[in-house]
């Protein structure tokens, strides 16, 4: 008996079967090896091994080795038992112990008993085979000669043998998957073979069509295919024994289920359906349709891939009544499974393809996106992507603005080039008219639009009218939970439902575009933050020696002057002390704002140098106003179209001098406001004036003479603007 076996004996039994598994060819002859090994181990009559298939949670009887096997326990191989047929097993594989079984035992399961007693079978004791943690089998002693009580070293070796065991069936139900792959494979083949191979569907379902009405010899043959969103179908290829003239309006018929119900039942039971006109209890609907369209009988193949309707292939007979046999039966049989094989191997191409393309695209757009920190690109990346993806003619963005409740569109593309919608960019539109787009912003929901609707919000409405579009699908750009935009796609040729992979396709993209889009606000505001100062908003010390830099560089190019003027608050120290400092900063903000609304907007560079101090920088400006300005102006602009380069700017016309005056006589005149509002004290400023390239060869230079031209102004008496030389 095994119990009595040494502990070396059953782990060298353990390598002996694991050994057999490594060798052997044979999947069958492997398991009935085991199974063998097994039963002769622990001496006992018979033992099985069982396959567990989760998918249909069900028990298939793999291998069986009896000292005496019967041609009932042959057959017996490959039987399928629903796992809830079978209690033991059911608790076997659920709390993954071993259990024992005894025909006498008043406790086993009524099914089971049932099950000992039509085999004759006295003692049963089962293991469950477990691979990396997944439950994947059983493995049963039987013994039918006596009644036998296992001990704890029969429970031993046989925990130990459903080790090796364990990986036989899960090697045996590798093979299984592998072969089913290379069978499917192999159909595949046959069909692209079968069929002329190709990838071009319109092409396949000729073929097919051709092939299979040639091959039953019927007057007309034609392949529809389901589409599961509408519930409908569509005539895709057709052919007739001889073409009548306009047999091509058939190809493209649509179809309800709502109006050929049987025709459902037909698709989805799977199973070959003839119909004739005669029929006394044939679908009235369908008879109506045959005797409309001079039909005698119906061949109606159920095309199904991997249990998917895909279709009908339909063989038509318009002479005579048909009786189709069994052996044309099984040729169309054949061939349905061909032409579904070929039609799904090649709507599978099309698929694939479709999503490469848009994974393309999207990472196209991603690597665009991730790259750009300018907004305008990251707007344009984004409506251009999405219309490509999701073929529209047209896709707007728009931001949001929740305080102001208004939209404004930013960024516009289009397929074609169209006088339309581009006079909407940059104007703003208030939402105050349209409560539904505010309120579907806020909701963070996809709303589609299409120009028939009925309630169709009276702003909207006006919209399509005048664009001419037809369909709408809104699409909220949201960033930490709340809305910063609207992507819209636009369709103008048809009232387009989209369906749900496009909806979820373009809500991604609007997700995606929303962060990039923040981000891209965000660089602009660290940027800003990077150059500017805090307190006034104009350019910190460091970028005003940045921007100097640059001016003097092109002005040597150029042979055009640049003029710098150093401007000082007089007694500054005195106000601070005496209204204190948050009156200091209201002063030192009105007095950015002057320089703002008196100087040219990226033009002319204004700085706030340190303290007290601001410079300004006149690009192209010399000292005094000069007779000949235009002249300097064109004169750069002719050198820098012959260079290939960006011309200087235009100077001030009326000289640096000049400017400095008009800043120092509006800061005499203008009272700043407190940060309470009341009125400060006025203030004065003294300005000092230097010109590059006059007695001056680097930035630095410059600065040194404008700022001495700024203290000879403050000696002077202050208030007063004073020139370097």
């Amino acid at each position: 008996m095994a119990a009595e076996r040494p502990g070396d004996d059953a782990f060298s039994l353990a390598s002996d079967v694991s050994r057999a598994i490594a060798v052997s060819s044979d999947l069958d002859e492997m398991l009935s090896a085991i199974a063998r090994r097994v039963a002769e181990a622990l001496d006992v009559w018979e033992c099985n091994i069982y396959e567990y298939r989760p998918e249909t949670d069900s028990l298939v009887a793999t291998a069986l080795w009896a000292s005496e096997i019967t041609e009932d326990d042959r057959s017996w191989l490959g039987t399928v038992y629903p796992i809830t047929d079978r209690p033991s097993y059911q608790h076997l594989l659920a709390e993954r112990t071993v259990r024992e079984r005894q025909a006498d035992d008043p406790h086993v399961p009524a099914a089971d008993k049932a099950i000992m007693e039509h085999w004759g079978e006295r003692s049963v004791l089962s293991v469950p085979l477990v691979f990396q943690d997944e439950v994947i089998g059983a493995l049963t002693l039987v013994e039918k000669r006596t009644p036998r009580r296992f001990t704890p070293d029969d429970l031993r070796l046989l925990e130990l043998m459903a080790v090796p065991a364990a990986v036989a069936v899960h090697t045996a139900r590798m093979f299984r998957r592998e072969a089913e792959q290379t069978r499917r494979l192999g159909a595949l083949l046959t069909a692209s073979r079968a069929m002329s191979a190709t990838i071009d569907l319109d092409e396949l379902l000729a073929t097919i069509t051709h092939e299979a009405r040639e091959a039953l010899g019927t007057a007309e043959c034609s392949i529809n295919t389901y589409d599961p969103d509408t519930e409908t179908m569509t005539v895709v290829a057709f052919e007739q024994r001889h073409p009548e003239p306009g047999w091509e309006r058939w190809v493209g018929r649509v179809y309800s289920f709502d109006e050929f119900s049987f025709d459902r039942q037909i698709l989805f039971g799977g199973e070959i359906v003839e119909e004739r006109v005669s029929d006394p209890d044939m679908d009235d609907r369908n008879r109506a349709d045959m005797l409309e369209n001079g039909e005698k009988s119906f061949l109606n193949v159920p095309l199904v891939y991997e249990e998917r309707p895909i279709g009908f292939l339909v063989f038509i007979e318009t002479e005579v009544e048909r009786h189709f046999t069994g052996e044309e039966r099984q040729v169309a049989a054949a061939l349905g499974e061909q032409a579904a094989a070929a039609i799904h191997h090649v709507q599978l191409l099309r698929q694939t393809e479709a999503q490469n393309r848009q994974l393309g695209l999207l990472l196209e757009s991603t690597r665009a996106i991730s790259s750009s920190v300018d907004l305008d690109d990251v707007l344009n990346t984004v409506a251009r992507t999405a219309a490509e993806l999701l073929g529209s003619q047209e896709c707007q963005i728009q931001e949001y603005d929740a305080v102001a409740n208004t939209v404004t569109p930013v960024t516009l593309w289009e397929r074609d080039l169209y006088d339309g919608a581009r006079d909407s960019i940059g104007q703003v539109f208030s939402l105050n008219e349209d409560p539904e787009e505010r309120a579907f912003l806020e909701a963070g929901e996809v709303l589609e639009q299409r120009s028939s609707d009925p309630d169709l919000p009276e702003s909207t409405r006006r919209s399509f009218d005048k664009y001419g579009d037809r369909a709408y699908l809104n699409v909220p750009l949201l960033f930490n939970g709340g809305p910063v935009g609207v992507l819209v796609l636009v369709e103008r040729t048809r009232e387009r439902h989209w369906t749900p992979d496009e909806v979820t396709l373009a809500t991604a993209l609007a997700e995606q575009a929303a962060v990039a889009i923040e981000h891209a606000r965000l660089y602009k505001r660290v940027q800003d933050q990077a150059v500017t100062d805090g307190l006034t908003g104009l350019y910190n010390h460091r970028h005003f020696y940045e921007r100097l830099e640059h001016e003097i560089a092109r002005a040597r190019r150029y042979g055009t002057p640049v003029s710098l003027l150093m401007i000082d608050l007089d007694d500054f120290k005195a106000f601070n002390d005496h209204n204190g400092h948050l009156a200091g900063d209201a002063v030192l903000r009105g007095m950015a704002a002057v320089l703002q609304s008196e100087l040219r907007q990226s033009l002319d560079v204004a700085a706030r140098y340190g303290g007290e101090e601001f410079a300004v920088i006149l690009p192209n400006t010399p000292m005094a106003a000069p007779e000949t300005q235009l002249e300097m102006d064109l004169a750069g602009r002719l050198l820098a179209l012959r260079g290939g380069e960006e011309p200087p700017p235009p100077g001030h016309r009326e000289g640096a001098e000049h400017v400095a005056e008009r800043i120092r006589s509006r800061v005499a005149g203008t009272r700043f406001l407190g940060a309470d509002g009341s009125m400060l004290p006025a203030l004065t400023v003294s300005i000092g004036v230097a010109m590059f390239p006059v007695r001056t060869s680097s930035p630095e230079d410059l600065v040194g003479h404008a700022d001495a031209a700024l203290y000879a102004a403050k000696r002077a008496g202050k208030d007063r603007v004073e020139t370097y030389g």
